[in-house]
């Protein structure tokens, strides 16, 4: 080969070489860039709830592609031991929990729940349920999870309580002599005492099943109330015909009507002695000193009064109206006496009629 020849061909060598080192430069920077690896591919294992586990083999590396290369889908709620942007190497277990719907019985209210836990009692925590020894739980706590599962769960509580109940105290009666009748002094004033009791109390679901009473002590005795109770008759008790010695009854009302007398004389009633009526009232009474002759559409019979001329003269005292008259109407009264002279003596005049605040008279009670 002649020297110019040999020249060119090693100018050409070297070009070619250089051009080969820049391909591999290339072509490795490629690899570097795609990620792509000629590495030996990955042997996985993929177990799923209820299934048999399966052995794949991958030149993928994220869980998220080996998983969509090999069509497993995942529900909402599934759940997978690696997260899907997560890359594993050969050898691993990828654990699908596929979720299932339990109902839960708890505190009232019953609720469905999906979980991917394998036990009750993770079922119970993941739903925030906390348990305790005293508590119920069917079926038990360590009882696998089945799909359509009914658990639950009775809460029990025990609490203790104190408790202050009164005691009523008695009430004893004194006879007074000193005091009218129907008078009451309370001498002594009565006072509740107290009792306090202990209770443990059992709930289920905040229902109480049971108490037991730990302890009971009285805190303070009850005192007994006192009182007075007069028996002295009232000074100015109403009886037909009597005098009181003072106004200090009671009455509703006071009006003034004009009076006349009347006796058991044929002058006054018109009636002998041995006549069957002789002495009786129209009322069915008999005739006596008290017991006055009224309008009774103006003031009915058995109404009890005190009676007093208007000019202070004549004082009759407590009456009942009881008899009426052919001329005693609207407001007239005849007021009964013994004798005809004092019946005389009266003559007619104006009165004051106090109305007592009683109950009417019985004609028993007046006399037949």
């Amino acid at each position: 080969m002649i020297p110019t020849q040999r020249k060119v061909f090693q100018n050409l060598s070297l070009r070619v070489f250089k051009s080969s080192m820049i391909i591999v430069l290339v072509v490795a920077l490629f690899i570097s860039c795609s990620g792509f690896a000629f590495a030996t591919p990955n042997v996985v294992t993929i177990w799923e709830s209820g299934k048999e586990p399966i052995k794949i083999t991958t030149t993928d590396h994220t869980v998220g592609r080996i998983l969509s290369r090999n069509g497993i889908v995942l529900g909402e709620h599934d759940r997978v031991n690696y997260a899907l942007t997560d890359e594993i190497s050969g050898d691993a277990v990828i654990e699908i929990y596929r979720a299932v719907e339990v109902t839960i019985a708890y505190a009232g209210r019953t609720t469905v729940v999906p979980t991917t836990r394998q036990n009750v009692a993770d079922v119970l925590e993941e739903a925030g349920i906390k348990i305790d020894e005293d508590d119920t739980v069917i079926p038990s706590p360590e009882t696998l999870v089945t799909p359509g599962m009914y658990i639950q769960v009775s809460l029990t509580d025990v609490q203790e309580i104190t408790v202050h109940e009164k005691l009523p105290f008695a009430v004893r009666e004194v006879e007074d002599a000193s005091l009218l009748s129907g008078e009451r002094v309370v001498v002594q004033p009565g006072r509740e005492g107290v009792k306090e009791f202990q209770y443990r109390i059992t709930y289920k679901n905040g229902v109480e099943v049971g108490r037991e009473l730990l302890k009971e002590a009285v805190l303070s005795e009850a005192v007994e109330e006192i009182v007075n109770c007069g028996t002295l008759p009232p000074p100015n008790t109403f009886e037909i015909g009597k005098i009181p010695a003072a106004k200090d009854f009671s009455y509703t009302k006071m009006e003034q009507f004009q009076a006349t007398a009347y006796d058991l004389s044929f002058e006054s009633c018109g009636k002998y002695p041995g006549d069957p009526y002789y002495g009786i009232t129209s009322w069915g009474v008999k005739a006596r000193y008290g017991v006055v002759a009224v309008d009774p559409k103006v003031i009915p019979y058995g109404t009890k009064m005190y009676i007093e001329s208007a000019d202070g003269q004549y004082v009759y005292g407590y009456a009942v109206a009881g008899d009426c008259g052919g001329a005693i109407k609207n407001k007239r009264i005849d007021l009964f006496y013994n004798t005809h002279s004092e019946c005389m003596n009266f003559g007619r005049r104006t009165i004051n009629v106090y109305f007592l605040d009683e109950p009417l008279a019985t004609r028993d009670e007046v006399g037949r």
